[in-house]
Order: C-alpha cells, then structure tokens, then sequence
C-alpha cells in the first residue's frame, strides 16, 4: 500500500458500509482512463488504484468493551486463509479448523474474532485445547461452514466486565493513550480543587501523549545535502 494513507486516503460511511477514496494529485498523481494516462494536480477523489493487500485496520471505532484486562500491544495472535472451516460438534466442543495449520500463536482462554465467514462473524473465548491445527470453543457455538472464503481470526483484548474491573484491568486502549487519559482524570481533577496551573500542566501532558501516539504511527526520514570536501 503507497506512502501517506494518513493524509491521502479518505473513507466515507454509509450505513454498514465502508466507502474508501484515494486523492488524486498528491504524491500519486496518475489514473488510467478511457483516454490514456490522466495527470493531475487537483484535489479531486478517485477510487483506489491499488490492491490493499493484507487489509484494513480499524482502530478505536467503539469502545463496546471498555475494560480489558491485556494489552493490545500483546494481543497478536492472527490467522487468515481460505482453509479455514467450521465445525459444528452436536452434543461435543465446537471448534474451527485450518488445512494450513496456522494457530500456532493462539493459546486456550485466549479471546477472538472472526471475519470474513458466512455464518459465524464475531467475537468468542478459546474454551478447549489449542494447536496449529484446532481451536475450540464451546457447544452450541458455531454453524457448520466448509473452507471456501478467506477467513481471518485474531486475537483480541480478554473483556473485563464493569463490576470486575480492579487494579489488574485498564481502559481499552493502547498504553500510550492510557496514560493519556490518566492526565486528562488528573487534569479534571486540579480544575475542582481549584488549581489552574496544575490543571494546565496536566492538560499539556494529554495532548504531548495525544501526539506521541499519532507520530508512533507515522514514519518520517530526513535527507541532508552532503558537505563539500576535497581530497588531497
């Protein structure tokens, strides 16, 4: 996928779906027409010309969990292949089996979410042994599907529920935007107990962390001409 999706790609929501436009006269300024090869400068939106092709990820959408109690930085366990399929064990074990043999990194107990299935998109907790070949889950869970359609699992956060959150359990976010939300609280806090100068301290440190997480996602070289030199 090109450079600079973050200021060059743009999406539009339009009830479930997801329209995605690449605009062109950035530092792709060239589309294939009826006419040959069109060059342009203008800001004008034309669809993708490129395949994505590992997907799209979608950070902080909705916060339908919002206390969790692993970190998403180690929540990395993934599959995904049209050798994936889904086995409905009657009175036994559910489970989701791949010819490939690719989850290897998953673990029982661990909690995942399926995409790209006809019948059997969502989230569910790995309840039974775990190995490259077999996930299980439990009875009653799954709806029987044969491998066909390209089929991605990964690991997500385990959710803590509301009345169990306690010190082990943080918000459902990355660390760095975890502490910023701590200096927001501390923040809140010096403005009631009437402290302006602490409140503003605290506040530029939510925005600092703010920052520090959108430049976590950007990579960003630098060039400098070579001196001059002679040799003797």
């Amino acid at each position: 996928m090109s450079s600079y999706v973050e200021s060059e790609w743009f999406y539009y929501l339009r009830g479930r779906e997801l329209l995605l436009y690449k605009l062109l006269g950035g530092s792709s300024s060239e589309r294939v027409t009826q006419s040959g090869v069109f060059r342009s400068r203008n800001r004008e939106l034309m669809y993708p010309d490129e395949d994505i092709a590992n997907g799209l990820r979608f950070e902080y959408t909705a916060l339908n969990e919002p206390f969790v109690s692993e970190a998403l930085e180690t929540s990395t366990a993934s599959a995904s292949g049209t050798g994936i399929a889904f086995v409905d064990g009657g009175g036994s074990s559910d489970t989701i089996t791949d010819s490939a043999s690719g989850f290897g990194d998953f673990a029982d107990g661990d909690r995942i979410r399926v995409q790209g299935s006809a019948s059997n998109d969502g989230d569910y907790t790995l309840s039974g042994s775990a190995s490259a070949g077999t996930l299980t889950v439990a009875t009653g869970t799954f709806t029987a599907e044969t491998a066909s359609e390209r089929i991605t699992i990964r690991q997500i956060p385990l959710e803590v529920a509301t009345a169990s959150v306690d010190e082990t359990s943080h918000i459902n976010l990355n660390k760095m935007l975890s502490l910023a939300v701590v200096d927001y609280v501390k923040s809140m806090m010096a403005e009631l107990s009437g402290s302006v100068e602490l409140k503003e301290y605290y506040m530029k440190e939510f925005y600092s962390k703010l920052g520090d997480n959108e430049s976590n996602k950007r990579n960003i070289s630098m060039s400098f001409p070579a001196s001059p030199f002679a040799v003797r």
